[in-house]
């Protein structure tokens, strides 16, 4: 990387701070480009370098905190998952290892996992979704034998569901511990 790949980059993690440290005091809305631009240290021409608005920030600093996200189990960002060499537990992902990874995220991010949801339209959801369902969900539904027919409103009942959980967890300002989160979704899915 020359020097100035480095400090393009330098300035881009800068912005997701600042968009990150903003979100905590006032919603995006009232979020503005000179705000951003003095708590990240930048100028207005540097914002501008890389982005066209404040929705472009917000977008890739999604995609950084996903990076992230997936880089916790192991998936550097892709969010695919080998599921080759995994027995049939393991694929279960309603278990406390994948959710506790899952709700320490979300705990981190309650400002902008919200936001993603409220805004899930202007987020990108729906990409996020397909990308889940093509590199985890399919694979999973297809080696526990689930029709490929039946697979796309298992996985939509599976996310909506769980995210509808989350969301009504970080909404109450996630006073319930993780534990009491993960039963509740997996006394939804399996029969109590």
């Amino acid at each position: 990387m020359n020097k100035n790949e480095s400090k393009y980059f330098k300035s881009a993690e800068k912005m997701h701070t600042a968009l990150m440290t903003l979100l905590d005091s006032k919603d995006f809305e009232y979020i503005s480009v000179k705000e951003l631009c003095e708590t990240a240290g930048v100028n207005r021409s540097t914002f501008y370098l890389h982005y066209d608005n404040v929705n472009d920030l917000l977008q890739e600093t999604v995609e950084a905190v996903y990076k992230d996200f997936f880089g916790r189990f192991g998936a550097e960002g892709s969010g695919e998952i080998n599921i080759d060499d995994k027995n049939e537990d393991e694929l279960f992902l309603i278990t406390p290892r994948y959710l506790v990874p899952y709700l320490d995220f979300v705990e981190e991010n309650r400002k902008l996992f919200y936001l993603m949801y409220e805004k899930n339209e202007m987020m990108g959801a729906d990409k996020t979704y397909e990308t889940w369902f093509k590199t985890i969900f399919a694979p999973i539904l297809t080696r526990f034998g689930v029709p490929q027919s039946e697979q796309h409103f298992i996985m939509v009942f599976y996310l909506k569901g769980i995210i509808g959980v989350i969301t009504e967890w970080v909404r109450g300002g996630c006073i319930e511990s993780k534990d009491e989160i993960i039963s509740v979704i997996q006394r939804c899915v399996i029969k109590p």
